[in-house]
């Protein structure tokens, strides 16, 4: 499938979930990623917007777990990572999303667990993101990628070019 239909084809099944559904179901994943995230020290993991998966809670759980999180903001055509030890270091950014204020930047291949936004995903863990490329330009260098979706998104086949960066895991419900 062509990269433009999986990505409208994933984020029209995802605006479909109801509301109450897609809460419980984002609870559901982060239950599944918990142990990863055990394993991990340092995790990379985006702040998510609108329909996406919910990651406050995982956030929340990381920072409780006293792990080391790396939130991504927007430069220019790729993202920086910075270190954050709590929401009031998050403030609107570039799409409306969620940035990091810190000034603590983070090393890419520092992060052990990348967790990773999606609009669509194969079984081959090809994923498409939201078509800026801002991903594919930073995953090459990190460790583990895993994508969190949910199973709506999925499509039997994505188009893959030379620059895309397939994931490690994609974890879905």
């Amino acid at each position: 499938m062509k990269k433009m239909d999986a990505r409208k084809y994933g984020q029209k099944q995802r605006s479909l979930i109801p509301s109450l559904q897609r809460k419980q179901r984002s609870h559901a994943l982060f239950l599944k990623l918990v142990p990863y995230m055990e394993k991990a020290n340092v995790i990379g993991c985006y702040v998510s917007m609108k329909d996406e998966v919910d990651t406050f809670e995982i956030l929340a759980w990381c920072f409780e777990n006293h792990k080391h999180v790396c939130v991504p903001k927007v430069t220019g055509n790729t993202l920086v990572f910075y270190y954050i030890s709590s929401f009031s270091e998050l403030q609107e950014g570039a799409f409306h999303v969620l940035e990091p204020c810190s000034q603590n930047k983070a090393d890419l291949k520092d992060i052990d667990f990348m967790i990773v936004p999606l609009s669509s995903y194969d079984l081959s863990f090809h994923r498409c993101g939201y078509g800026k490329g801002y991903y594919d330009s930073i995953l090459r260098e990190c460790r583990y990628k895993a994508g969190i979706a949910f199973h709506e998104q999925c499509v039997d086949g994505i188009e893959v070019e030379p620059f895309d960066v397939s994931l490690d895991y994609v974890i879905s419900c």
